[in-house]
């Protein structure tokens, strides 16, 4: 009982959990690149996150939803 009592009360289907975090590093699903996360900004109530490309000549800073995050990144 005390396993579904944590399953239903520890936020298991709450989906509040975040697998980013600032400091992470993080590969593209497509095309295997490299990217740091930056920093963390909430826009709209949204949470979005500012990555910038490591090995890039240019160092790019793009910014992207959590969504589009867990979509096409992975940890």
């Amino acid at each position: 009982m005390v396993l579904f009592g944590s399953f239903f009360n520890g936020g298991a289907l709450k989906g509040n959990d975040t697998l980013f975090k600032v400091g992470q590093k993080i590969q593209s699903k497509s095309n295997g690149s490299i990217c740091s996360i930056k920093r963390e900004i909430t826009l709209n109530n949204i949470k979005h996150f500012e990555i910038c490309f490591e090995n890039d000549s240019a160092k790019r800073e793009i910014i992207l939803s959590e969504h589009a995050l867990k979509l096409n990144y992975q940890l």
